[in-house]
């Protein structure tokens, strides 16, 4: 990569651990641009401009740089701009078309990742929230398994608690009023049409025939009926949305297993936890938060947080490198919770990472949408994929950084024209592939030339040299946004260079060096969209 060869240069001519950036350059200023003058004569209080003329001179004495430099200039309050040669680029842009899919990867230590993503309580519908975690959640597994990673998808079902109580009695006494009975409901109970068709499904099991008064009963008896059924009902809309999890973990599990009671005793062990008003708590505070937590309630059943804890201790012993939550803005709490519980019993703080996701407002011709999932008024991401394509929901929700809020725009979404990014981008790749099935009919092949570069034709062959860059930065910082929002700016190189560049029937050499910006263009498009968990059409 140019970027890393710069960086390298400039790297030896700084103090060691100077931290500094070398970035794609604006318009007119240069194909890569670095502040490391401006840093430099921070620290010494030189004028920057002079820093950058010395560091200038510095490089274009030395005969590799000017092998594949044009030239390297000082700008604006201390910017140095490098310009790269075209035989240099055509070069790159050849061996990048050799290499085809593996066009982009990188040879490192692999590593065991566990990611753990939507998550959500077996207890309702997916929605359009849980659609962000899984969209991302699979992209971001997609591109460590692309640098050679092994990674396990997980999905934690919290198959006990309160939670499912609620939902078997929601159920419960929707079944009873189907029945003739009469009921009252608490604010605290589930709404929704899918309480309704788990009631009027439950009613023609016949697995409750007895009195309509027995709402405990009914209740234990409705909650096994309904897990199972939203446990099946959650696979399938994933699957649908094209996300496949490789481990479905029940909470149940850790308390079947013992591994709640042996995290109990360890707790007890090492003296942090202790007895109040008929509940146990965690000594919390001797580890910086600001009041201890309750591990077991009053009634004798155990928190989401004790589970948490025990959780983590499995997946620690599973061998794991590095373990991903992706959590979504409701758990921000949490996220201190657990990491309080790791550094008390002693686990790697290092290899757990706990992410949050920000809220989804849905936006109809500009009219806010207010969800609640307890009272029935949610977007199911079923619903949503009813109305618009997998491809374009996911898209739409990789478009923005995980930790910012963002407006998912319905009618945008539904837009079927270059408008809508996901056709935009599909469109382009559309457009190439069709030429180089033209080229391969007629034996006609790409590769490197000595020729120089016409504009359109050199902006796409560094829009195609990005994509190096952009894996790079996104498997080291998990910001996947950067391959949407890269994505489009290709996809945009590959519109302007068709509408401009005649590809077959010019001079050989000429077309020999489209073809191989053609092939370049489907290789990266095609990557980035299977990176992003998208499809890629052969036509439109």
């Amino acid at each position: 990569m140019f970027r890393e060869k710069i960086r390298t240069k400039l790297a030896g001519l700084a103090p060691v651990d100077t931290v500094f950036a070398v970035s794609a350059g604006e318009k007119n200023f240069g194909d890569y641009a670095s502040n490391l003058a401006m840093v430099l004569a921070k620290q010494t209080g030189q004028d920057p401009r002079q820093v950058g003329e010395e560091i200038v001179t510095k490089l274009t004495a030395d005969a590799d740089d000017r092998a594949w430099l044009e030239k390297i200039e000082v700008a604006g309050p201390g910017f140095i701009n490098f310009y790269l040669k075209d035989p240099a680029l055509n070069e790159d842009l050849d061996k990048a078309v050799k290499q085809g899919e593996d066009f982009g990867k990188s040879t490192g230590e692999p590593r065991k990742i566990n990611i753990e993503f939507v998550s959500a309580n077996p207890t309702g519908p997916l929605t359009l929230g849980n659609g962000r975690s899984a969209a991302y959640g699979e992209a971001l597994a997609n591109v460590f398994k692309f640098f050679g990673n092994t990674v396990d998808k997980e999905y934690f079902l919290n198959d006990i608690g309160r939670q499912v109580r609620i939902l078997g009695e929601s159920v419960a006494k929707k079944f009873i009023e189907l029945s003739g009975g009469k009921t009252e409901w608490g604010e605290e109970l589930y709404q929704g049409e899918y309480i309704n068709d788990l009631a009027a499904e439950f009613k023609l099991t016949e697995l409750h025939d007895g009195s309509l008064d027995d709402l405990a009963t009914i209740s234990e008896k409705a909650s096994a009926f309904a897990m199972p059924k939203m446990i099946e009902a959650i696979k399938q809309s994933l699957a649908r949305f094209g996300v496949v999890h490789d481990i479905w973990f029940q909470e149940s599990s850790l308390q079947n297993g013992g591994e709640i009671k042996a995290l109990l005793e360890t707790l007890a062990e090492k003296n942090l936890s202790y007895e109040q008003e008929g509940a146990l708590w965690f000594k919390a505070t001797q580890f910086g938060l600001d009041k201890d937590i309750v591990i077991r309630k009053s009634d004798g059943f155990t928190s989401y947080i004790l589970s948490d804890f025990a959780y983590a201790i499995n997946k620690a012993q599973r061998g794991y490198d590095l373990m991903i939550y992706i959590l979504g803005a409701d758990h921000h709490g949490d996220v201190v919770r657990i990491k309080t519980g790791l550094r008390a019993l002693g686990l790697p703080e290092d290899k757990f990472h706990l992410m949050i996701y920000q809220v989804v407002t849905f936006l109809d011709k500009g009219e806010k949408f207010k969800m609640s999932k307890r009272a029935g008024k949610f977007i199911t991401l079923d619903s949503l994929l009813d109305e618009v394509p997998a491809d374009v929901v996911k898209f739409f929700f990789l478009m923005k950084s995980m930790d910012s809020q963002m407006d998912f725009d319905f009618s945008l979404a539904k837009e079927e024209s270059s408008k809508n990014p996901v056709y935009y981008i599909q469109y382009a790749l559309v457009r190439m592939s069709k030429i180089l099935q033209q080229a391969q009919a007629q034996n006609l092949t790409g590769g490197a030339t000595g020729l120089a570069y016409q504009t359109e034709e050199r902006a796409l062959a560094m829009q195609i040299l990005r994509w190096p860059e952009i894996l790079s930065d996104t498997v080291n910082d998990w910001q996947v946004h950067r391959i949407a929002s890269y994505l489009l700016d290709l996809a945009g190189a590959v519109s302007r260079f068709y509408e401009t560049c005649r590809v077959i029937g010019g001079a050989a050499e000429r077309v020999a060096l489209r073809l191989t910006l053609v092939a370049g263009s489907v290789i990266v498009l095609k990557s980035g969209l299977k990176l992003l968990g998208l499809t890629t059409p052969e036509q439109m």
